[in-house]
């Protein structure tokens, strides 16, 4: 059944607005976040599940270098299944998916590790497209990050009204101009940070962060990210 022309009042909001109704309708669990066929119970189907580990999602873990001394740690490329939660997340408003990606932390590497009184935060995001998606899937992600990793998670950025452009479709010298100044930290802090986000693209969100983190006082700040998008692109 095509729903689509009932949603279409929604205009740019509808992808959140669907995805709310279907969750009404069918509970987490009924049916798969990645395909949308009838699930077993659990979030993701076993078909989904069994590509998920074929595309090496349960397995792959790089680190990357992204200048200024610091480390971004991804987990898969931005393909396959591991893309399509990714983006369902994001655009579908579909919490659990959060948790269904950061199930796939463990084992961690084993020169992954973080200081004593690391505390986990996400990317700040504006609130107008907070609104339009009807979540904040960063916050989602981090929070359930620092369950996985039994760390505490907190706000420490915000971000400035001027800077809510989207980044997704933006070029590498426009995401940089973009996010100039864009974040500040929330509040004065004394201890390192673990920064999580969704997509690795090209690293300028992250250092932005990172900016803002230190001068707020962190000790030092390390990037989680669930994938890394090839070729600078997220979509």
């Amino acid at each position: 059944m095509n729903l689509n022309p009932f949603f279409a009042p929604f205009g740019a909001n509808w992808p959140a607005v669907r995805g709310f109704v279907r969750d009404l309708i069918w509970p987490d669990g009924a049916v798969c976040c990645a395909c949308g066929k009838i699930s077993d119970g659990t979030p993701l189907c076993p078909a989904c599940r069994s590509a998920l580990r074929s595309d090496g999602s349960l397995f792959r873990w790089e680190k990357e270098d992204l200048g200024g001394g610091l480390t971004a740690w991804w987990m898969t490329p931005h393909t396959g299944i591991a893309r399509t939660l990714v983006l369902r997340l994001k655009h579908r408003a579909e919490a659990c998916i959060a948790k269904e990606l950061t199930a796939l932390l463990q084992p961690l590497p084993r020169d992954f590790s973080f200081p004593e009184g690391t505390v986990v935060t996400w990317v700040a995001m504006p609130e107008n497209r907070r609104r339009d998606r009807m979540i904040d899937h960063g916050r989602l992600l981090a929070e359930a990050v620092s369950e996985e990793l039994s760390l505490p998670c907190r706000p420490l950025l915000v971000r400035r009204k001027t800077h809510d452009r989207n980044q997704a479709r933006l070029g590498r010298e426009a995401r940089q101009k973009n996010l100039r100044s864009a974040f500040l930290p929330a509040v004065q802090m004394d201890f390192p940070v673990l920064l999580v986000d969704d997509v690795l693209t090209t690293g300028t969100t992250a250092r932005r962060c990172a900016e803002a983190l230190l001068s707020g006082g962190a000790s030092s700040v390390t990037v989680l990210t669930m994938t890394r998008a090839m070729g600078g692109r997220q979509a």
